[in-house]
């Protein structure tokens, strides 16, 4: 769930943007899908690894999980009413050369996902504006039409009314899972608006990880130290590859629902989490993506269950990637009275992995392969993620979220 909340260049105010974004179960195994790498995929790859890349540097606890197509989007909801530098950074940022394409391709976004079947993928946006203020139409217009945002009128003096109002969205667009994100301390009486994402997604396997064989294991947090974590199993042939360059190998875990995806990358060394997290946030992870092909034998892989849950101060990472002027200078084009900023922004995110999924589905895209009665299969592939690793989910080549995994 995201929060941005603006006020006049006169007061002080807090701004939050939150996403909460849930996953549950995986699947293990993908159809013979081509995915279409495109501009949009691209840009929005680039922009979330530089995003990974900060979150991880500032963060202590080392497992993180975070939202950047989240942040983009706001920022891009944002962008409707700024211009001058600090439409032109958001631009950058994005890999974006004007505003209409950016309008373009995240209104697009916003209509793919708010599209899908709900019992799966939730994305909602709303803005909460004063009862002091008026959007103005072409704000107002851009926030309905291409990001599908309702727009409610609240008094933010009356904190626990409109904490209540917030949190009932939030339970109902979440499905009970995050009831009460806002407290009546989070809201400032004199905020102008605020601006919120919920982003939603409970994935399913096509052939879960049976939980029988779900066992503690040696995971390293370093070379030399080892914790016991409960290692989930699979033996299948999975979409696979080796990036020398990049120091590391990586597999694909396909959802049951279409076109959802996560990837592990798997450092090749124990301790070589933080160069994979740098090289990526200059290239961005897309190419070695669709650098995944079938493995022609099967893969003995191992993870870890594991539950994350991250805060992140997006006014110490938003600056690092270029994003700095809408903490300082007013946008015009937000309310009609006057000009607003930004004065802090947040997000916070979860996500859990275990071996829970839907009903055994069909165990579709068997990758076939000619064989004669003296074939005698190639010995499986290890794949044991036992020590610091980054995970990324995607829906075809749009990075939706990502994070890292360390202890």
């Amino acid at each position: 769930m995201s929060v941005m909340t603006m006020w006049t260049n006169m007061s002080i105010m807090k701004c939050l943007i939150i996403i909460f974004s849930l996953f549950a179960t995986m699947s293990a195994w993908r159809d013979e899908v081509t995915y279409e790498r495109t501009p949009l995929g691209d840009s929005v790859d680039v922009a979330s690894m530089k995003i990974l890349k900060e979150s991880y540097q500032v963060a202590v606890d080392k497992n993180v999980i975070a939202s950047p197509l989240g942040v983009l989007t706001l920022l891009a909801m944002y962008s409707a009413g700024a211009e001058g530098e600090n439409r032109e950074e958001i631009l950058s940022l994005v890999g974006t050369p004007e505003y209409k394409q950016l309008e373009d391709n995240y209104g697009n976004l916003t209509e793919r996902f708010t599209a899908m079947d709900d019992s799966y993928l939730v994305l909602a946006n709303k803005i909460y504006v004063s009862n002091k203020y008026t959007l103005k139409e072409t704000f107002s217009d851009v926030a309905s039409r291409s990001y599908k945002s309702v727009v409610e009128t609240v008094n933010f003096a009356e904190k626990k009314k409109t904490a209540a109002q917030i949190n009932e969205w939030a339970a109902e667009k979440t499905k009970g899972h995050i009831s009460s994100p806002i407290s009546e301390d989070t809201i400032d009486a004199g905020a102008a608006l605020a601006m919120f994402n919920v982003i939603f997604f409970q994935g399913h396997w096509h052939v879960p990880f049976d939980a029988k064989e779900t066992e503690e294991k040696d995971f390293f947090v370093d070379e030399t130290t080892t914790v016991k974590k409960p290692m989930m199993k699979l033996r299948r042939a999975l979409f696979y590859h080796e990036d020398y360059d990049l120091g590391a190998r990586m597999v694909e875990l396909p959802y049951k629902e279409t076109g959802f995806r996560m990837v592990i990358v798997l450092p090749d060394e124990k301790n070589g989490l933080p160069a994979v997290v740098e090289k990526l946030a200059q290239r961005g992870i897309l190419e070695d993506v669709f650098n995944l092909s079938p493995s022609r034998q099967k893969i003995e892989f191992e993870m870890p269950k594991f539950d994350i849950k991250s805060k992140h101060n997006l006014n110490a990472i938003l600056p690092k990637v270029g994003v700095s002027h809408m903490f300082t200078r007013g946008a015009g084009g937000v309310v009609r009275e006057t000009a607003v900023r930004v004065a802090s922004a947040f997000q916070q995110a979860f996500v859990k992995v275990d071996e829970e999924g839907a009903t055994a589905g069909a165990f579709t895209g068997l990758i076939k392969v000619p064989l004669s009665t003296r074939y005698k299969p190639p010995p499986p592939i290890e794949f044991k993620v036992d020590h610091p690793f980054m995970f990324a989910i995607l829906h075809e080549d749009i990075v939706l979220f990502t994070g890292t995994y360390t202890h």
